[in-house]
Formats: structure tokens, sequence, C-alpha cells
């Protein structure tokens, strides 16, 4: 996860306090609020010593006047970001499989801090815990289609045409689905071909064996060309396209914007 990716996405998340963060979200994102206090800092003190050197009554009443205003930005960045900072604080202790409440330790002088920071440079469980999936494995769990390399070809397969032996292969056609709400939220997840949604270990999209409302084998996602669908292969809660029940066994198509839900809307994906 880039930098900006991981800003965004802690923002985007500004009081998801579920699911898990990778190492890369957590601290890009401390990263940037150290980028930001600094600056403000930083510029509020300019603006100080520039009015304290400019030796009359109206330039010092200047500056203190400008580095009040920017210690108030600096308290209202600080009030506004508290949120997100405690919620991806809190995922990332769940990618270790530590309850959010371990974010008390803090509290405590010192050893808190200490603890946090040793929490937080340890990397997240390999595969699903009881907070959410793996959030590095999100994406390639929903690439149905794997590369394997091609057997050698016998030296009669070598006598084609070379027109046809250049001509180039069509892309394979894929549909990308970004998870709102739930399991995946915040992840992307690329189809290619057939792939299938839900508990079962088999499943191309994998949801963790508690996820209430999703089966075993929920609902079926597929792109043949140009066309993308998703159908409920006979799920015990439904699957929901734009708030509407589907049939079971009955493929509906699916169009860039459109929310599917697994059971209920806690399970939300939309199709990028």
């Amino acid at each position: 996860m880039g930098f900006w990716e991981a800003v965004s996405s802690v923002f985007r998340k500004y009081a998801v306090f579920s699911g898990r963060a990778r190492r890369s979200e957590f601290w890009f994102f401390y990263l940037f609020n150290a980028i930001v206090y600094s600056a403000l800092l930083t510029l509020s003190y300019i603006i100080l010593f520039a009015g304290v050197g400019g030796g009359s009554l109206r330039s010092l009443s200047a500056g203190l006047g400008g580095f009040a205003f920017m210690y108030i930005l600096f308290l209202i960045y600080a009030l506004g970001t508290l949120i997100p900072t405690l919620a991806v604080g809190c995922r990332r202790l769940h990618d270790i499989n530590r309850a959010g409440t371990f974010l008390l330790f803090m509290l405590i002088p010192v050893a808190g801090p200490v603890f946090m920071l040793v929490w937080a440079l340890q990397e997240g469980d390999h595969g699903p815990n009881r907070f959410g999936p793996d959030p590095k494995a999100a994406e390639a769990a929903a690439v149905p289609v794997r590369e394997h390399r091609r057997a050698p070809r016998p030296a009669s397969a070598e006598r084609h045409d070379s027109a046809a032996r250049n001509t180039p292969r069509a892309p394979e056609p894929a549909a990308c689905l970004e998870g709102v709400s739930g399991s995946f939220e915040g992840c992307r997840l690329l189809i290619r071909g057939t792939i299938v949604a839900g508990r079962h270990p088999d499943c191309g999209i994998r949801f963790p064996p508690d996820t209430r409302g999703v089966s075993h084998r929920h609902c079926q996602f597929s792109i043949q060309g140009t066309s993308f669908t998703v159908t409920d292969t006979g799920s015990s809660c439904g699957t929901f396209v734009n708030g509407k029940r589907l049939l079971p066994n009955q493929p509906a198509v699916l169009s860039r914007g459109d929310t599917v839900c697994l059971g209920s809307q806690k399970q939300g994906l939309r199709v990028l």
C-alpha cells in the first residue's frame, strides 16, 4: 500500500474500528500526521519570529496574532484526526489478533507507548483471524485464474503460419469489486472468469468462518466478454443488488457503481 493510498484509506474509514490494517496503512498515516504537524508548527514559529524581529509594536502584534491563528489550526487538525488515528490503531492491533482495548496501554507512562510501538511493528497474521480476512491476501484471493508455466511444446507444434504466430492475444476480461462494508471493506477484489464467494475454504472470495448471513457458497461472480454478472447460488439469507433480492440461480447483470450485498448490508461490495 502506497503513501497516498494509505492516507486516503484511513480518512475513508474515518470512524471504522472493525477490520484489520496493514503496517503500511498505519505507519504511512502517522508519517502524514508528522509532516502536517511539523509544517504547522514551523510556520507558526516563523510568523512569530518575523513579528518579533520587526522591531515595532505593530509587527509584534501581527506576529502574535499569526502565531495564535496557526496554533488554533494545529489544534483543529489534531482534534479532527483523533478519531481516525484511534481507529487505524485499533485495526492495526486487530491485524496481530489483539483486541482494540489494548490501545488503553497508551495511558501507562513510558511502558505503554513502548508496548504499542512493538505491536505496531509486528507483522499481521497470515490468513483470516477473528477480526477479519488478511488485508494483504484479500486481492490475491479474489483472482480465480492463476498463471501456470506451459509445458514445452513439441517440435511439430512449431510449424505454424508466421502471421498466426505473431497475432497478439486479446487481454483476458476482468472486473473489479471494492469492499464498502464488512469483511472486505477497503479491499479491491479482481475478478476473472468465474469465482464463488462464501465461507467455504475453496471459495475465491473467502469470508471468515463466523461471518453471519454469508453461506458456505453464497453467490457466484462471472465475467464473459463485457458482461459481468452475479448469481445467488441458493444462499440462506439472499444476495441483494442495489437493495433488491435476487432469485436463486438467476444471473443479474452488474454495471459500474452497483452494490452487491451478501446476506445483509453489513457485507457490501461495489462494482468499480
